[in-house]
């Protein structure tokens, strides 16, 4: 009996450490999905960018992405299409791809009329201040910071501006 009694110990011992596991993981992507995390990625000209210095709109749209996505591009060029919808957004495009591939994605991007910034992720940070990513995924926030949808995968901007344009 004490052999059944030890193995039925162990057992909920290990289902409990799951459980609790579990609980934590579930804690830790609920903390990554209500506000704006603090982030630190580095601009084109290799400088620190963090939250601090977004410049005060009403939307904050950060797309995590890469210049050889396809999926990645086409958001883009359709959010270019309807710029006018994101008249009051600012678009954070978070790449770990190389800087001179990013340098000549901004150079398809200059004068195309929407207020952007592209960041270098080169050292991988986005899944510790995002929660898991995959490229591409969008995350559009309120003005007061807190995450108004999470896009996983390529969207559209209409999609985007459904959500923009339920206020």
């Amino acid at each position: 009996m004490s052999k059944n009694f030890y193995i039925l110990s162990i057992t909920i011992c290990f289902l409990m450490a799951i459980l609790l596991c579990t609980v934590a993981m579930t804690e830790k992507a609920e903390k990554f999905s209500y506000e704006l995390p603090f982030f630190s990625f580095y601009s084109l000209n290799e400088e620190q960018y963090s939250p601090n210095q977004l410049p005060k709109k009403e939307y904050l749209l950060i797309l995590y992405f890469s210049p050889d996505c396809h999926y990645c591009t086409d958001e883009m060029d359709d959010i270019i299409k309807h710029k006018q919808w994101f008249a009051n957004c600012y678009i954070l495009l978070v790449s770990p791809s190389t800087v001179q591939q990013l340098n000549a994605y901004h150079q398809h991007l200059a004068n195309k009329g929407i207020n952007y910034q592209i960041l270098s992720d080169s050292k991988y940070q986005f899944p510790n201040y995002f929660g898991p990513a995959n490229i591409p995924t969008g995350f559009l926030y309120a003005n007061n910071k807190t995450l108004i949808k999470k896009f996983n995968g390529g969207t559209t901007a209409k999609n985007i501006y459904s959500f923009i344009n339920a206020k």
